[in-house]
């Protein structure tokens, strides 16, 4: 059985990614800081089954890669897929330390996908606006470099607002989707095998059940390119 390795997993998209696995017959590995963000996700998703949960601190290069160790010794699942939401340094830590792993195993359906926010086009939220400018060109730079590998990178270009199911209970659906609402968005990643390279759009409810994607990288010479520069 596939198993899917969650960085920032107790977010409200990192327990859509959860859900997501899990209703498509997946198992999860998922990366917490502490036992309180262990129990925080299985309220969330509303079990534990299926799930293996891994200390670590996600923007410490040597602490992911600790992780990586057990994996390839067997103390934790192997992992085919990655799903990374968060902090852009825990983005780029799980990237430069997971992608060599999926490479080496060579399942040949292996996926990585990066969550990113329109904040960072539309220039609102400071902080949070800047770091997005860094994860876009991060996706563009992973996009190529997984251009002829086995790993399907690829950027999910969040437009909306979406918070775990409970809340959205709580507070009402205007302006906003449910964690398992948008779920259904990595679902339908897996199963095409043909999105690779791609900036999928949400920008609302519409998008969840009708993918719109596109390449990421513009129509060059990629095998000029490679040739020249890789």
């Amino acid at each position: 059985m596939e198993t899917v390795l969650v960085v920032g997993a107790s977010g409200n998209i990192g327990v859509s990614v959860i859900i997501a696995a899990l209703r498509s017959g997946r198992n999860v590995l998922a990366i917490v800081r502490s036992k309180s963000a262990e129990s925080k996700i299985i309220r969330h998703v509303g079990t534990i089954d299926g799930i293996t949960f891994v200390e670590a601190e996600v923007t410490d290069e040597n602490s992911v890669q600790k992780v990586i160790e057990k994996v390839k010794s067997g103390e934790l699942p192997a992992f085919q897929h990655v799903y990374s939401a968060g902090k852009y340094s825990s983005r780029l830590m799980a990237y430069r330390a997971t992608v060599p792993y999926l490479i080496d195993q060579g399942y040949p359906d292996a996926t990585w996908t990066l969550v990113t926010g329109s904040a960072g086009d539309l220039g609102f939220a400071g902080v949070t606006a800047i770091s997005q400018g860094a994860l876009f060109s991060l996706a563009s730079v992973a996009c190529l470099e997984n251009l002829k590998t086995n790993v399907r990178f690829n950027e999910v270009y969040l437009g909306y607002r979406v918070d775990y199911d409970a809340v959205v209970k709580e507070k009402g659906d205007d302006n906003r989707m449910t964690s398992s609402e948008f779920s259904r968005v990595y679902e339908a990643i897996l199963a095409n095998k043909t999105i690779k390279g791609c900036r999928i759009t949400v920008s609302g409810p519409a998008d969840i059940d009708e993918l719109k994607y596109k390449k990421k990288l513009p129509d060059w010479d990629y095998e000029s390119l490679f040739a020249e520069y890789m």
